[in-house]
């Protein structure tokens, strides 16, 4: 059975799809250290309230550009992919003097969406793949016939934690232009929302179909991508989409800005110097466990406006990247994360004319 993206938000600020990366501080050591960071909300750190309302309104988006209505929710499940999770309603809890909860439970926010919308809702925290196991996980679902179409939905907002824990591991980059791959100073970190909407029919304004999609563990490096499996992982999605490397048209990298850039580089030169690296972090800073629904719904924004967005000419994000022309075709689409999870897969795009 085929499996389609029917649509997808994120929330994006304007004119540009983030904002002016602007900053935060670490405290380690007792030190403050300025540090660039791509803020997305509009509070420092958001309640559960507060983010349940943003993830309702990007629900709500999704299900316009697909064509599906609130009633088929009770059908529809919901896969849910972060990182942080709840660690910011602590944080806000704390801060405003607030009792923490009786326990901590990464299912909190699944159980919310599960007495809105009267669905059964899948929590993912694989780190960096969070969101993305989740469409592996729906494609899954749909294709074995447990249900007709699913939703996705990754969210990351900031948390100190996570920030001081990123700084402590002197991962973080100190300095902007962020350009992974090509420029690979440390990692930026961003926050981001985006929802997914997958269907075993296709929109009938375009045409995306997911092929391949593939999960394989890293046994051997827990904090690093090995290069033999990163090589297995395009290999088995390019299989089981029935492709050849030369028949793809663009490949959405992962890429972070950190130590295992070079070896992405050198395995995308090996298989596509061909095609466009197509690289969203430059533009929406590494999101975490977002990042899979997030980067699914800027790529599916590009396709459907036929180029990728121009940043705010301004010499903290300069030079610009890609300028290119997004055609229909083979897109590859992969994402590493912590842990040893990686998963990818082929998007089918043809936009109808």
């Amino acid at each position: 059975m085929s499996v389609y993206l029917n649509g997808s938000s994120y929330l994006q600020r304007e004119p540009s799809v983030a904002n002016v990366s602007q900053k935060r501080t670490a405290y380690q050591l007792g030190q403050r250290v300025e540090l660039p960071y791509f803020n997305l909300f509009e509070q420092p750190l958001l309640s559960l309230s507060e983010l349940y309302c943003l993830m309702d309104t990007q629900i709500e988006q999704t299900l316009t550009q697909a064509g599906w209505t609130k009633s088929e929710l009770s059908q529809t499940p919901i896969f849910l992919g972060s990182t942080g999770y709840v660690i910011a309603d602590c944080e806000y809890r704390l801060q405003h003097n607030q009792p923490l909860p009786n326990e901590y439970s990464l299912a909190v926010i699944g159980d919310y969406f599960r007495q809105r919308y009267q669905t059964e809702v899948y929590s993912l925290a694989t780190s960096c793949t969070s969101s993305a196991q989740g469409i592996h996980y729906a494609v899954q679902m749909i294709t074995q016939g447990e249900c007709e179409k699913a939703l996705i939905i990754g969210f990351e907002s900031f948390n100190r934690l996570t920030f001081e824990h990123f700084h402590s591991m002197h991962l973080l980059a100190e300095h902007l232009p962020y350009l992974p791959l090509n420029d690979a100073k440390g990692i930026v970190l961003g926050e981001g929302l985006g929802c997914v909407a997958l269907s075993n029919q296709p929109n009938p304004a375009f045409r995306a179909e997911l092929l391949g999609t593939h999960s394989l563990t890293d046994n051997q490096n827990l904090t690093s991508t090995d290069e033999r499996l990163f090589r297995q992982l395009i290999e088995q999605v390019l299989a089981k989409s029935h492709l050849h490397a030369t028949q793809i048209a663009g490949v959405k990298v992962h890429s972070v800005g950190g130590q295992t850039d070079e070896m992405e580089r050198q395995v995308l030169q090996d298989y596509f110097p061909h095609c466009d690296w197509i690289i969203p972090k430059t533009y929406l800073g590494h999101t975490l466990g977002a990042t899979g629904a997030v980067e699914t719904a800027f790529l599916q924004n590009c396709l459907l406006k036929g180029e990728m967005p121009r940043l705010q000419q301004n010499p903290s994000n300069l030079p610009l990247v890609l300028q290119s022309k997004l055609k229909n075709g083979y897109y590859l689409n992969y994402f590493l994360g912590f842990g040893g999870s990686n998963v990818g897969w082929v998007l089918h795009w043809e936009k109808n004319k």
